[in-house]
Formats: structure tokens, sequence, C-alpha cells
């Protein structure tokens, strides 16, 4: 029963019914490397962002969690704009390879329970077709993992009347911190084409993949003389551009679905995005904006409301979630709040190296 209170605190961070052992955000498509390492590069030719998500205000001590990704293709020259309003047209015997960086921490609880990453991800992208590619990827990162036990209290400590966090806590409990390697891997396959005329907005493009985080199953060091490990995580995603023809709005789709041993989270949503300025084709001298406004829903957990605005190189974001689980008693239905910031490089336009 003592290390039941212990893993109970322990899991109790958990916003999903996901075993709570990774970093997590609901703008999931905006961290490449915590769903597929194969995204990586697949944005642009240099992405770098940062993130942060604050959570649970309502109901403990507000769980934080932040994050920064950089993102860059090698070799551009290998990456033309050929004709047909400046679609892509891959070099076959290039290769096409991108290399990512990422840190991620947070801090979740009254034990100040932590974990900080760093991922160091290569993908490499394969050219099927004109309008098609596809892109595996893999990923090494180094993770620590703390808590301060000393603000845990325990059924031991309880005097009768009152807990007393002088006395022992009876827990056979580790150090406070411990690291480990961790490794992941995935393909994507995507499929798209660019508006078949000025101004058409006929475009479509598609993203799949699937990964596999945690495939060494390291171990978890909380309670001391076990043996508990971080169970493999499989990942389903995917992702869509739909522009809807002769208008300025197009539909973003996309779904997540991640699976560790017998627990699942399955998000579904959209975004509706409206164009107040489209990128000029040929010179570049005008440069696209866009504001987006959705939802995402999240198995048995809640709503998430989000928006962005996209103008330039530049695209900001702000998410909030509606708590609709058991929780929603305690937290008022709310849940927590998240932003991020990206930059892009810009693409070359026609007959330029991108």
């Amino acid at each position: 029963m003592k290390k039941f209170y212990l893993l109970l605190i322990l899991f109790s961070r958990s916003i999903t019914l996901l075993n709570a052992q990774d970093i997590h955000f609901s703008q999931y498509n905006e961290n490449a490397s915590l769903i597929n390492p194969a995204l990586i590069g697949q944005a642009s030719a240099i992405k770098a962002s940062i993130i942060y998500r604050d959570q649970w205000r309502s109901v403990t001590v507000p769980y934080k969690t932040y994050g920064a990704e950089v993102e860059m293709r090698f070799m551009q020259k290998n990456w033309k704009k050929q004709g047909n309003h400046a679609t892509r047209k891959f070099k076959k015997a290039a290769s096409k390879m991108a290399v990512g960086l990422s840190f991620f921490s947070d801090l979740a609880g009254d034990g100040n329970m932590g974990t900080t990453q760093a991922n160091l991800s290569l993908s490499s992208n394969i050219p099927l077709t004109r309008k098609s590619s596809l892109a595996l990827g893999m990923q090494a990162s180094y993770v620590e993992r703390k808590i301060d036990y000393t603000k845990l209290i325990w059924p031991d400590q309880y005097t009768g009347t009152g807990y007393d966090q002088s006395l022992l806590s009876g827990e056979n409990v580790s150090a406070g911190n411990f690291s480990y390697p961790d490794f992941a891997a995935g393909m994507l396959w995507s499929y798209g084409y660019t508006d078949r005329a000025i101004g058409s907005n006929d475009q479509f493009k598609m993203d799949v993949g699937v990964s596999i985080y945690h495939f060494n199953s390291p171990k978890l060091q909380f309670l001391a003389a076990t043996d508990t490990r971080l169970l493999p995580k499989e990942v389903v995603h995917g992702k869509f551009l739909i522009g809807i023809e002769n208008t300025n709005i197009s539909l973003l789709p996309s779904y997540l679905v991640q699976f560790q041993g017998s627990q699942k989270e399955i998000i579904v949503g959209c975004l509706v995005r409206y164009a107040f300025k489209a990128d000029s084709k040929y010179t570049g001298n005008i440069q696209a904006s866009h504001f987006g406004l959705g939802f995402d829903y999240r198995n048995s957990d809640g709503f998430v409301a989000r928006t962005q605005y996209e103008f330039r190189n530049y695209a900001i974001g702000f998410s909030y979630d509606l708590n609709t689980s058991e929780l929603r008693t305690a937290s008022n239905v709310r849940g927590g709040f998240e932003v991020f910031l990206h930059l892009n490089a810009r693409a070359a336009y026609l007959y330029q190296n991108k």
C-alpha cells in the first residue's frame, strides 16, 4: 500500500490516459520531435520554435512545461523550384537530409516532479514521385527525471491528528534524480500539390506517419530495488491542408493516436484558416498572412480551443484546454493554456534554390 501511494503521486500529473510518462502539448503539430522524428525538416528549410504550457492552476500547484526546437535541412541546393507555378521538383539522385535539436522541460505538483530532455533527430527524405515522398527518422535523447521527496507526505507520518514530516516515511525510495538514454524512430508519407492556377486555392497536402518511442524500455528508478521500465509508445498521426477552391479559406484537420501499454490517447480536430494575403509565386515581394481558429477533442478528457496567426516568416498560436473528465468537479472545467511562437525560413521562389 505504501508503494501504491507513491505511484499515485508520481502518476497524478497525467492529463490523459497516457501513463503521464512523456512531455505533452495540446498543439502537438508544433513539436515534431515529440511526435515523429521523420517530421524533422518537413516544414521548411529552417524552423525554430518555442512553446510554453501552464496547466491545472485551478486545481493544485500549476504544472509548467516549456520547450524549444530547431530544424534544418542539409544541402539546400538539392531542392529547386521549377515551373508549374513553383511546385517542387526533386532531384531523385540527391540526398534529402535534415537534422533537429530540441529541448523540453516540465515541473509538476507539490513534489516538484520534473523531466528534462534533450533530443537529437536525423531524417532522410526519399522522393517517390513529383507529388509524394517518404521520410525516415531516428532520434536519440538524454532524459533526466527528478522529484523532491521532502515535500511529500506519507501514511507513516500521520500521527492521528495531522502529519509530522520529521517522522520517517517508511518508503524505500531511490535518490531524488536519475537519468537515462532514450531512442525513437519513425516514418512519414507525404503527398500534395499546390494551386493549379494562381489564386485558385485548390491546393492539397497531407502527412501521415507512424513512430515508436522508448523502444529501448529505459528503467525508471523512483522506487529502490525495483525494475520498473518505461513502456514503448506507438504513435499514429496525420495532418492535412485542404484548400476550398476559389475562396480564401482552407481546412487543416489533424489526428494523433498514441498507445502505451494498455493505455491510449486519441486527439482529433480541425483548424479553419483564412488567408488575408497569398504568396506571390514569382517575385516573393508579397508574403502570405493567415488567421486560424479551431477545436480538438481528446478522448475521455476534454476539448482544446486554439487559434493562430501567421505573417511572413512568423506564426504565433494559443490554445486552452477545457476539462470534461471526472476531474472537472475540482477544475471547474478549466485545464490550461499554451502558447507557441515559431520562425520559418521563407521558401525561395521560381527558378531559385530552396
